[in-house]
């Protein structure tokens, strides 16, 4: 049972990052314009996506969930303090500044992002290792 729900979730996955891979390279070639478009575009689909995260977690009935809803509500607004913090330092300097502090903060939020996979990884090890103990006995 877990392997089937993992394996479809990794096949999700899996979509996720080849089009967040494609479309960082599809920027790289794009106009201002055609980028512009593409960023309203993501900031839609990011938004339907949270709406519909939030909805799965505020209608589950496990107290393990409520209280993954809980952080995962404190995690979005401590994300959203440092986007201001670092708006905020990075306001009054030169474009080229600003445009390298972007860069950094994209290279460390695909850092992060590789964290979280590992840490899923982890997760889902153990929920299979947890599973096979429970058929074991």
């Amino acid at each position: 049972m877990a392997q089937d729900m993992l394996s479809a979730k990794l096949g999700e996955l899996d979509d996720r990052l080849w089009k967040l891979h494609s479309r960082i390279l599809i920027s790289c070639n794009s106009s201002h314009s055609q980028l512009c478009r593409e960023i309203e575009a993501l900031k839609l689909e990011y938004a339907e996506e949270e709406t519909t995260l939030r909805s799965k977690l505020k209608l589950s009935k496990s107290t393990y969930v409520s209280v993954l809803s809980k952080n995962y509500e404190r995690m979005e607004q401590l994300i959203k303090d440092t986007e201001a913090q670092l708006e905020a330092a990075a306001a009054g300097t030169d474009a080229a500044f600003q445009t390298e502090a972007k860069l950094l903060l994209a290279e460390y939020a695909l850092d992060f992002a590789y964290q979280a996979a590992d840490r899923a990884l982890l997760i889902s090890m153990d929920a299979i290792d947890s599973e096979l103990l429970e058929q074991e006995n």
